[in-house]
């Protein structure tokens, strides 16, 4: 899955841009401009990099209609309040804006504006509270059970927290939201298989999530400066070692491709290689993980 954001060209201010879709797709670097190999011009473009949140719009339309949808799956709104300190209310907002988007990709109008009143509702405490403007809360209201306007909705709300975030140099907060963001999505994917199997698109990409879960890591250690990112990385160790165990094979002879020029490539595709063992781990660990990061402990 790709990241196409209407807000593109504005994001692409730095000397990097890492394309990250923390629900969905690979993991792709951009660089623009003139670069050296000194060890300033490397630490600046470390230092600039922007981390993405997933869009809402994309964010499990790969599996929307592969997977049955959950309710019990979501964290329950009542729990906001519970949320007392900055870490746990910017994870959370990154939690419940994932429970928003797998409402509004499978049409449930009722627990997606929910959640969506409930980020409504919390974004004061993490200083977003300029995105809810009235033309937006007018939209809201407007949509009865259209799944397209809701997922519009939700998208819309997605570019104008990450434009927000952007704005104000708040890469730390893009860091925690978007951590706790990944995690909800992985937690419902993996919980909302029923049954393994080596061909279930679903459980390669849960694997495949190896390469943006390891940008997302680096992305938060470029932070730790910042309070409770520490914390952070260290509460999504265990999904990191699960991570470890799942190494990159070859798949075979790649299918011709055919790109923009209409050039042929062939070459030997890789993946990431999943055992039923593997992917148990992984499901309990991130559930674990989860589990830390909702319950306020």
């Amino acid at each position: 899955m790709k990241l196409i954001s209407k807000t593109t060209a504005a994001a692409i201010s730095a000397s990097a841009l890492l394309l990250l879709q923390a629900c969905g797709g690979s993991t792709t670097t951009q660089t623009t401009g003139t670069t050296t190999d000194t060890p300033a011009q490397t630490t600046q473009e470390e230092q600039t990099t922007f981390y993405l949140l997933p869009s809402p719009e994309d964010i499990f339309a790969f599996s929307a209609d592969k997977l049955k949808y959950s309710a019990a799956l979501l964290n329950p709104t009542s729990k906001a309040e519970t949320y007392v300190d900055t870490k746990m209310r910017e994870l959370n907002f990154g939690v419940y804006v994932a429970d928003m988007a797998y409402a509004a990709a499978f049409g449930e109008y009722t627990d997606a504006t929910k959640y969506l009143k409930t980020i409504k509702e919390t974004s004061t405490q993490i200083g977003l509270e300029s995105i809810f403007t009235n033309a937006l809360t007018s939209r809201i209201d407007k949509v009865i059970s259209n799944k397209d306007s809701l997922k519009a909705i939700a998208n819309d709300t997605y570019y104008d927290i990450k434009k927000e975030l952007e704005k104000n140099n708040r890469n730390s907060t893009i860091a925690q939201i978007s951590a706790g963001g990944w995690v909800e999505c992985m937690y419902i994917i993996t919980n909302s298989i029923e049954q393994f199997s080596e061909n279930d698109p679903n459980i390669q990409h849960v694997a495949d999530e190896k390469n943006v879960f390891s940008s997302l890591m680096k992305y938060l250690s470029q932070h730790t400066d910042k309070p409770g990112i520490t914390a952070t990385i260290r509460d999504l160790k265990p999904i990191e070692e699960a991570y470890a165990r799942l190494p990159l094979v070859d798949a075979g002879p790649a299918k011709a491709k055919s790109s923009s020029e209409d050039a042929i490539v062939i070459g030997k595709d890789k993946k990431i290689q999943i055992t039923e063992d593997n992917f148990n781990l992984l499901k309990a660990r991130i559930s674990q993980v989860r589990q830390a990061l909702t319950d306020n402990k």
